[in-house]
C-alpha cells in the first residue's frame, strides 16, 4: 500500500521517514527528495577494474562541492550526494524516481530501493542522455520517494540496520560502491582443487590496503582462516601452468552452487600456497 499525503505528514512530524524534511516537498503520495551541494564525479581513467578489487572502486570517484553550480556534460554520469537523511521504521519502504520534468529534459535516475529500517544519506545515479549541457545545483528536487506500508512488520534480524554488511547504513552519502562486498559469504575455488569461504573483506592498518579473510573447507593441521590482499585474490593466473590442476583463469574463481555447509572431504588435494 502507497502511503498517501495525511498518512506521509503523520509520520514525517514524528521523524519516521526523514529527519531534516520540509513539508513544502510533500505531495499527495510522494516526497520530493533534494540534492547536496556535493556530487561524486568519476575520474577521467579508462581502465579495467575488478568489482572485488575494494582499492580501486574506492578511488573511482572525486567529490566535488558544487556550491557555484556543476556543468553535466551530455553523455556524462555522477552521483549526485541527497540532503534527505532518511529514518525507515521496519514495515515501510521506499522507491525512489526521476521526476517527470527532468526526463523530459533526457536527465534521467535509476530507480532505487530503500529497505525498512535504512538511516542516512542517499546517492543518486544522474545521466544526461540529451546533447545539452545543464547545470546542477544543490537544493534541487531531483528526485520523488514513494513510500509503501509491508504487509508485516519485519523482524529485526532480517532488517538492512542488522544485516552483517549494511555497508550505507548511517552513512554521509559521500561514498562509492561498496559492490565488492556482495562476494562476502560466497564458496570459491583455488587453482589447486581446493575450497574455500569468504567470511570478511578488511582494511590493513598500516597500509590501507584491502584484504580478504577466508577459511578453508577442507581438514588441515596449519591453519583454518586465511588472510590475502584484495588483488591478488582474483587476479589472473596462468589456466596452462603445471600445478592449476581445474584449468581456471584466476587465482579463486567463486562456486555459485556451494555454501558453506559443503566440506571437500579429500584430504590428499595439494596444499595451496
Amino acid at each position: 500500500m502507497i502511503l498517501s499525503y495525511k498518512t506521509l505528514r503523520k509520520l514525517l512530524t514524528k521523524n519516521k521517514l526523514i529527519k531534516n524534511f520540509s513539508y513544502q516537498n510533500l505531495h499527495s503520495s510522494s516526497y520530493d527528495v533534494t540534492t547536496d551541494k556535493f556530487i561524486l564525479k568519476f575520474k577521467d581513467e579508462e581502465k579495467s577494474i575488478s568489482l572485488i578489487d575494494a582499492q580501486e572502486l574506492d578511488n573511482l570517484f572525486e567529490v566535488i562541492n558544487i556550491s557555484e553550480g556543476y556543468k553535466l556534460k551530455p553523455g556524462e554520469c555522477i552521483i549526485v550526494v541527497l540532503e534527505d537523511e532518511f529514518n525507515l521504521p521496519n514495515n515501510i519502504c521506499g522507491q525512489i524516481r526521476g521526476r517527470t520534468s527532468f526526463n523530459r529534459l533526457g536527465i534521467t535516475l535509476p530507480t532505487q530501493h530503500l529497505n525498512p529500517g535504512f538511516m542516512g544519506k542517499l546517492n543518486l545515479t544522474i545521466i544526461n542522455n540529451s546533447p545539452i549541457t545543464y547545470t546542477i545545483m544543490p537544493k534541487m528536487q531531483i528526485a520523488q520517494v514513494v513510500f509503501e506500508k509491508l504487509d508485516r512488520k519485519v523482524k529485526k534480524e532480517y532488517m538492512y540496520s542488522h544485516q552483517k554488511h549494511a555497508v550505507y547504513q548511517q552513512k554521509d552519502g559521500m561514498q562509492g560502491s561498496k559492490v565488492y562486498y556482495d562476494f562476502v559469504g560466497k564458496v570459491v575455488r583455488h587453482f589447486k582443487g581446493n575450497y574455500y569461504y569468504i567470511d570478511n573483506i578488511c582494511m590493513d592498518s598500516e597500509t590501507k590496503e584491502y584484504t580478504i579473510i577466508y577459511r578453508n573447507l577442507y581438514e588441515r593441521e596449519d591453519s583454518n582462516i586465511w588472510a590475502r590482499p584484495a588483488k591478488m585474490f582474483f587476479e589472473e593466473i596462468d589456466p596452462d601452468r603445471k600445478d592449476n590442476v581445474t584449468k581456471q583463469k584466476h587465482r579463486f574463481e567463486i562456486v555459485d552452487d556451494l555454501t558453506i555447509d559443503y566440506t571437500k572431504k579429500e584430504k590428499d588435494v595439494t596444499e595451496e600456497k
